[in-house]
């Protein structure tokens, strides 16, 4: 497609084509004549370009972002990602700087004394700066840590596993699919199903919807398991099938959620559920605080503050006050420690 004829598709000049060129962001091919010819992945990435510049990223940012997305196959879904997470990126800005305006105007309406308006304005001001600090940090973050290409390894690679988090991690997957099985389970939701070591080889019998918030992951599990369905998703999302699922199951992916998030995440797997429906969850927890604290004062007695900040940095769940949430709902819980900090637990209505 000449110049022309993409700059009156897409309703931008050929100034804007010349600079996205230069910038090395869409460099279209050159013709015998040395035309520019713009073919589809070319407009694709001009789309792209220019709802990202919409929503505030600078040329520099947008290169260094399709520069770290640009691998592998799946280049299309890929780019739709990029632009998903890029928006619910402005939005979280946006929702930070109208709050603080909310917060604001509150304040001014409650008050019954002159307010100091430098100081309302120096917090909105501050608001911008954390957006603009977090949005590099994110923009940093970017494609550069594509675990979901080394997971299967991970998991299975003991060299690095100090704490043994991913000990007897096939045993413990076996042991998920022997439960799920002896349900006789027709319909299976897996939540934070990674690159589809749980539930894959069950989708040959049953049906099996894998959910995570990793496109990389996703793809990985697509790969390897064809039969097998996905969402790109998580726990906190409203159940897109209600009262019809036999097993929602988890492992190794619920210790993400802090404690407000899990009894959320519950109650939306619990809406997935038909009347004989279980939860079942594999995930790194304590019995207790005490337990806790026990193991934060050996690791830091052997001079591991590294290891303590591995597990401190996630949300281990408390057993205990897991229980009690699990009883105030009316439902019933087992708890089953395998190894380590790993414990399957079965919830039921």
């Amino acid at each position: 497609m000449k110049t022309n004829e993409v700059c009156r598709k897409l309703k931008i000049t050929s100034k804007s084509l010349r600079v996205y060129e230069e910038y090395g962001i869409v460099v279209p091919k050159r013709e015998a004549n040395n035309y520019r010819d713009y073919d589809e992945n070319d407009l694709f990435m001009l789309r792209t370009v220019i709802l990202l510049k919409e929503l505030g990223f600078s040329l520099k940012d947008i290169k260094n972002l399709i520069d770290n997305n640009n691998y592998g196959n799946n280049q299309f879904t890929r780019s739709l990602y990029l632009q998903l997470k890029a928006v619910e990126r402005k939005m979280y800005e946006l929702d930070v700087v109208k709050n603080t305006l909310k917060t604001s105007i509150d304040n001014i309406l409650e008050s019954n004394t002159k307010q100091n308006y430098d100081t309302l304005v120096e917090k909105i001001d501050i608001s911008l700066k954390e957006n603009k600090t977090n949005r590099r940090r994110w923009l940093d973050m970017w494609g550069f840590d594509n675990k979901a290409i080394r997971f299967d390894k991970m998991v299975r690679d003991r060299s690095n596993d100090e704490l043994g988090l991913f000990d007897k991690y096939d045993e413990i997957l076996d042991e998920v699919r022997k439960r799920i099985i002896e349900h006789k389970s027709v319909k299976v939701v897996d939540i934070g199903c990674g690159t589809g070591n749980l539930c894959g080889e069950l989708s040959e019998k049953m049906d099996v919807i894998g959910v995570d918030q990793s496109l990389e992951m996703l793809l990985q599990a697509r790969k390897k398991y064809n039969k097998m369905k996905f969402k790109l998703g998580n726990f906190l999302d409203k159940p897109f099938i209600k009262n019809d699922v036999d097993i929602v199951v988890s492992t190794y992916a619920f210790h993400s959620l802090n404690n407000k998030e899990k009894k959320e995440a519950i109650k939306n797997m619990l809406e997935y559920l038909n009347d004989d429906g279980k939860i079942i969850i594999a995930d790194f927890m304590f019995l207790n605080n005490t337990e806790r604290e026990k193991c934060k004062n050996d690791l830091y007695r052997k001079d591991k503050l590294d290891l303590w900040n591995v597990i401190d940095n996630k949300y281990y769940t408390d057993l205990e006050e897991f229980q009690k949430y699990i009883s105030s709902i009316n439902c019933k819980i087992h708890m089953e420690h395998t190894v380590n900090f790993t414990w399957i637990v079965e919830i039921q209505k």
